[in-house]
């Protein structure tokens, strides 16, 4: 098994199943992952039943990451919008750093996955969700279908990390575009 120091087998297979994945697409055999992670088949299978419920698992990994290292619960005394672009900078931000598993995330997305396992990955939805509607019942933002602001959103944070990762020096850019691609992005959304 390849180590990687500090991680568990588990980890290790998920980090080598998104490079895999983000080369090769979700075609790519569960025996390339097998020989690239240096694992034995069954340990593959100890923690995943399928190569379809770790491509799912990959993804719930990857945003309940995001959402660990980037969201804090919004308190009362937040100002809605410093809060938002704050969230947003530092989602964008992990992008950025994170190209690999930004561009795993933006496959699952676009990929048939996403539609036939909508149902197992709709607990991703939830923190966003609720932060959603913790602005809606504040009056801050439109009461649009939550479903869509949340699209909406996720289309924001993943487009800004498109464009910033297309240019030469992606945080660089960042940081000195992003309050102006925050402010297309709020005036658009909110009241």
């Amino acid at each position: 098994m390849k180590k990687k120091q500090g991680l568990t087998k588990k980890e290790v297979i998920i980090d080598e199943a998104v490079e895999l994945f983000v080369n090769k697409g979700f075609t790519a055999s569960t025996n390339e992952l097998i020989n690239r992670a240096g694992i034995a088949k069954g340990t593959l299978y100890h923690y995943f039943k399928s190569k379809d419920q770790l491509i799912v698992e990959i993804y719930k990994t990857l945003m309940f990451e995001i959402e660990g290292e980037c969201v804090s619960e919004m308190l009362e005394k937040d100002d809605p919008l410093a809060y938002t672009k704050d969230v947003f900078g530092k989602i964008v931000s992990w992008f950025i750093k994170n190209p690999n598993r930004f561009a795993y995330i933006n496959s699952f997305e676009s990929s048939p996955y996403i539609k036939i396992h909508a149902l197992s990955v709709r607990e991703t939805l939830s923190g966003p969700q609720k932060n959603i509607m913790q602005k809606v019942n504040m009056g801050v933002m439109k009461n649009y279908n939550t479903d869509m602001i949340t699209f909406f959103d996720f289309a924001f944070t993943r487009s800004m990390a498109n464009y910033f990762l297309s240019q030469s020096n992606p945080m660089a850019k960042f940081k000195k575009e992003f309050e102006e691609a925050f402010d297309l992005y709020w005036n658009g959304a909110s009241r």
